[in-house]
């Protein structure tokens, strides 16, 4: 095998991680007796999600390419065939064969998958050079840096007034704000602050302003100041002389053309604006030709008489206005450079706090791994790093390239090119450009576009391979993607022209049609916006379910996380007809769904602040209103009913009131309040109304355990703790719940959903952004980390033009693959909600696109042809084959039966296991019973756990005697009992699990027992047959084997 470099441009639905698994396990399967070669493989992802799925597709794949129908399977075919393009013939038996030697190596030494994060391999690397980077030899790893962060801050703030570096800075800080009329939030905005700069973006503008330290900070400061100050007062001087100047020639400022809108009311504005008397610098409102040629025509119609004195002194004034303007422009620069001085100076100082803390705790932060290496490893030869590492890797696999940052490859280069300057080995890298949207935490997609465009220095070209098949979209929707992109690709630059042209252009797989439909609400406020696009959503939602789709087939991407809270809001107060009743539209989202908005909680809450205070009549009344509207109690008039409980004096009665009107118990004596925890569960089940807010309850009840655990918790302490952070917990909501989805299109990435609704308001940010700004004036600050400069500005100075025009751009190409991300996600339906275009030529790039096919000008619209058969959901739901298991007490053989599990809170709200009333459930009960006298144990723990109830567990009991007493000799205390343990063969290197359901040992021998449902047959006959023949060949005599039907 020759050593190969490749670049696979996987836009998105191509299949990416086919294409990652094949390419890898045909690196396992191309020799014979080569399974060994997949501990040489590396393979690099960006989560541990796509990490877990990688791996799960492997063993899926092994286990498929080994089982009795491997003869049909498409995939290993697929590996035949890409074998013989490479003009390697093997037959299918032998890749069965093959990948049986594999998975049985695999399954044996697991460790040696190397398939994780880049952040893992970091790790691997920081700890394996832990001494030749001076760290402790068993350093603390910490991912998260924010506490750490705010420890820094509030260290450094600790010193104003004894250190009077940070106290200077201090008072720079405020005296900035105050000048600017910024409000101060001193520790969020340091705090804020320090946590950009630790991004690998900023790394090698911060190396390089180094030696940027007190001194220098004051400096560049006062010299700055000065610089200002005396652009200003030459600027004030320049006005004057030249209103002077045409003053002293006896010229009024009407007298030349444009009047007050000519040359010489420029310089009064000028003044006025120095003096602040006019908030902004009075820049032309035409274009500067324009102008400049009507300055040129000299004096007003009324006063030509005058024109022969003022072109004597015109290109005098022409020279001074533009003196000014330069002046201005000038001074703007320095402004920026000295707000963005403080900004520096602070996080070198909070930077500095943060080291003394890593070496007292012997931490590391994961974010400071890539500096790390980067500073000590990347000009060491790879064959020392793989000494190091323990692992001499020959195949790379990098998914998601595009979202690497320039540092993460540096890091990585050497080794790259180690891979691509040596035989029999490959360097595969995967990605999408277009779907690059982390450049705010350091993603670089340019990286992988200059590989792609042939652009990038290394020792091999890297061979381009172009997935264009689409498996996921219908063709309308592949179709949709292909016209919209290539449209946006003739407004792009060269390098991104193909990108989103030509090379993401699509063969859709599909054979739905799928359906694309737009939606143009007015140009009115957010508000309105959200009001009018949830309104259209519930019509859309409507025609979805009767089309056959469900609540969880359907899901929102948004741009924020307010958005997400307001239509989230919105469309829960709005009902559709669902399943033959009418039902207010349910949501879900990570960000929505925190604890405070379950009224359940509320009501628990304003409840124990009731409790605490009962004088405190307001939190009786939330309380009421809460069950109320969860419809726990009816109150029809609550202003009236309120009124009758509120005219109780005694807090005792009004308990004794509300229980005997509306059924609710709130004086209870089970559980004194010192058991919090007991004592706050007691009024979940009381106000909890079965079926709603479970998810909400079941992450409350978790996170109420957790703050119990501390000694002497009470009521007051945790309604504190409620107030300042439990109630914006969010909660993680069952994965099968019906309803609608509503995530950012960040979050959505990489995944897939049936529907997918897009709103967007008409607006860009091209001109919002932050970036590195060459300062060209001191060794010790090379750059500074501004924001965009006034558009005016531009025409006069080509450096400004160069930087807002580059930084626009990149916030356009960003926005772009934002887009593209949202709009690839949908399988079979895509709806847009989209405001209007305005008069300005600020509208999003999609609005043009769009109105080229509302040939009619509707405000919805289908941009394709659709039918009622076609609307109809067409795909099935996914389910995947691997499925989170109940967590099983695992019993040592040689543990006392008497053990018993403590049930966690939560088990009180799950739902009760459906395998209660069936063999399968008394299966699992007798795994964990030896004798008789362990039936009444085991039930007792599955009954505290809350997995049965009481009258459940008598039948269950009954059923258990009858098998125990009939089958009595194998559940005799003189058996040593080992329940359900795997027994692992391996025979010519292929291995089997064997799991007997009971093996009964004592001195004689064993006894293999096998619990079986159903019916007799020589299927389970074979079965047990097999067991005993695997215990005789490890030498072990078998006395009997028996079979009990339950």
């Amino acid at each position: 095998m020759q050593n190969s470099y490749t670049v696979i441009n996987a836009s998105a639905g191509s299949g990416k991680t086919y294409a990652l698994v094949q390419r890898l396990l045909m690196i396992c399967l191309r020799y014979p007796n080569q399974q060994q070669s997949i501990r040489n493989i590396l393979a690099l992802t960006f989560t541990n999600k796509a990490a877990n799925e990688m791996k799960e597709r492997i063993l899926s794949w092994l286990g498929d390419f080994t089982s009795e129908n491997y003869a049909d399977n498409v995939d290993l075919k697929n590996i035949q065939s890409a074998f013989e393009n490479e003009g390697i013939k093997i037959t299918i038996d032998e890749l069965h064969f093959r990948s049986k030697k594999l998975l049985d190596y695999v399954l044996h030494n697991y460790s040696t998958l190397n398939i994780g994060t880049i952040d893992r391999f970091n790790s691997r690397l920081v700890r394996s050079f832990s001494y030749e980077l001076g760290l402790a030899k068993n350093f603390n790893l910490e991912i998260d840096a924010e506490p750490f962060l705010i420890e820094a801050v509030d260290k450094m703030l600790d010193q104003i007034g004894e250190n009077d570096s940070i106290s200077h800075s201090f008072m720079d800080y405020v005296d900035y704000s105050l000048e600017n009329n910024e409000r101060i939030n001193l520790n969020k905005n340091l705090y804020d602050s320090a946590k950009e700069f630790v991004k690998d973006i900023h790394y090698e503008h911060l190396k390089n302003n180094k030696s940027f330290d007190d001194s220098k900070y004051e400096d560049i400061k006062n010299t700055l100041r000065k610089e200002i100050v005396f652009n200003k007062k030459r600027s004030l001087e320049i006005a004057t002389q030249s209103i002077e100047l045409f003053k002293s020639k006896n010229i009024d400022i009407e007298d030349f053309a444009q009047g007050k809108n000519g040359i010489g009311a420029f310089f009064t504005k000028i003044l006025d604006f120095y003096n602040k008397k006019r908030p902004g610098f009075p820049f032309p409102t035409t274009q500067e030709e324009s102008v400049v040629n009507n300055y040129r025509k000299g004096a007003a119609t009324k006063s030509k008489h005058k024109e022969t004195e003022i072109f004597e002194i015109l290109d005098q004034l022409l020279e001074n206005r533009m003196q000014l303007i330069l002046l201005f422009i000038e001074t703007q620069k320095k402004e920026k450079i000295l707000s963005a001085l403080l900004p520096l100076k602070v996080n070198k100082d909070i930077q500095d706090e943060l080291k003394k803390i890593e070496e007292e705790n012997d931490l590391v932060l994961l974010s400071k791994f890539n500096i790390l290496i980067n500073e000590n490893l990347k000009n060491e030869p790879s064959a020392f790093i793989y000494e190091k590492v323990g692992s001499q890797f020959q195949h790379y696999f990098f998914d998601e390239f595009q979202d690497t940052s320039e540092l993460q490859w540096q890091n990585f280069v050497p080794l790259r090119d180690h891979s691509v300057s040596t035989e029999n080995t490959s360097f595969t890298l995967v990605g999408d450009p277009k779907q690059s949207i982390y450049r705010f935490r350091g993603g670089e997609s340019k990286l992988m576009l200059d590989i792609i465009n042939k652009k990038e220095i290394s020792p091999k070209e890297a061979e381009l391979l172009i997935l264009k098949d689409n498996w996921r979209s219908a063709k309308n929707i592949v179709q949709f993607n292909n016209e919209l992109y290539q449209f946006h690709a003739k407004e792009l630059e060269e390098e991104h022209q193909n990108i989103f042209g030509i090379d993401a252009e699509q063969s859709p797989k599909s054979k739905s049609e799928g359906r694309v439909k737009v939606n143009l609400i007015e140009n009115l406020s957010k508000e309105d916006f959200y009001n009018d696009v949830s309104e259209r959503m519930q019509k859309d939602i409507q025609e979805c379910l009767d089309n056959g789709f469900t609540f969880s087939d359907i899901t929102i991407l948004c741009r924020g996380n307010f958005d997400i809270f307001s239509y989230s809001q919105k469309l829960g107060n709005l009902k559709v007809n669902y399943k033959d009743e009418e039902t207010n539209i349910k949501t879900i989202s990570d960000k929505g769904l925190t604890l405070e908005l379950s009224d359940t909680l509320q009501a628990v809450i304003h409840f124990l602040r009731w409790e605490t205070n009962p004088k405190n009549k307001p939190f009786l009344i939330m309380f009421m209103f809460y069950l109320n509207r969860l419809g726990r109690i009816t109150m029809p008039d609550f202003s009236l009913n309120m009124k009758e409980i509120l005219a109780i004096d005694s807090h005792e009665e009004i308990l004794e009131f509300v229980e005997t009107k509306y059924s609710l118990k709130l004086k209870q004596d089970n559980f004194p309040k010192f058991n919090l925890y007991n004592f706050v569960e007691y009024y979940i089940n009381e106000f909890a109304v079965e079926n709603k807010e479970t998810d909400f309850l079941l992450n409350f009840l978790e996170m109420l355990f957790n703050f119990t655990q501390n000694a002497g918790a009470s009521s007051k302490e945790f309604l504190k703790y409620w107030d300042e952070e439990a109630s914006k917990h969010s909660i993680q909501a069952s994965e099968n719940i019906d309803a609608i989805q509503i995530m950012t299109i960040h979050k959505a990435k990489g995944l897939e959903f049936p529907v997918v609704f897009i709103p967007l308001e008409n607006k860009n940010s091209d001109s919002q952004f932050n970036n590195w700004f060459d300062t060209d004036a001191d060794e010790a600050l090379k750059s500074v980390n501004i924001n965009q400069f006034n558009k005016n500005l531009e025409v006069y100075d080509p450096e400004i033009e160069k930087f807002n025009k580059i930084n626009s751009y990149k916030n356009l190409v960003d926005r772009l693959c934002l887009q593209y991300v949202a709009t690839t996600r949908p399988v079979e339906q895509l709806f847009f909600y989209l405001q209007k275009a305005n008069k300005t030529s600020n509208n999003l790039e999609i609005l043009e696109f769009l109105q080229s096919k509302n040939t009619e000008n509707l405000d919805e619209f289908d941009l394709y042809e659709t039918n009622p058969e076609t609307l109809k959901k067409y795909t099935k739901h996914k389910t995947t084959s691997y499925k989170t298991k109940n967590i099983q007490t695992l019993n040592n053989q040689h543990e006392k039966s008497t053990s018993i599990k403590i049930a966690t809170p939560s088990k009180t709200y799950q739902e009760r296991n459906e395998k209660v009333r069936t063999g399968i459930f008394v299966h699992e009960l007798l795994s964990k019973i030896n004798t008789k006298k362990d039936i009444e144990k085991v039930l007792e723990c599955y009954t505290l756990e809350g997995l049965i109830t009481v009258e459940e567990r008598a039948k269950i009991h009954q059923n258990l005697k009858g098998i125990i007493t009939t089958y009595s000799e194998f559940f005799d205390e003189k058996w040593e009992v080992i329940n359900e343990k795997n027994i692992m063969t391996s025979t010519n290197n292929e291995s089997r699990v064997y799991r007997p359901d009971r093996i009964l040992k004592s001195d004689e021998g064993y006894i293999i027992v096998d619990f079986k449902t159903g019916e007799e047959s020589q299927k389970n006959k074979k079965q047990i047959q097999t067991y005993k023949t695997v215990l005789e060949s490890l030498g072990l005599k078998v006395l009997k084997t028996q079979l009990i039907y339950l």
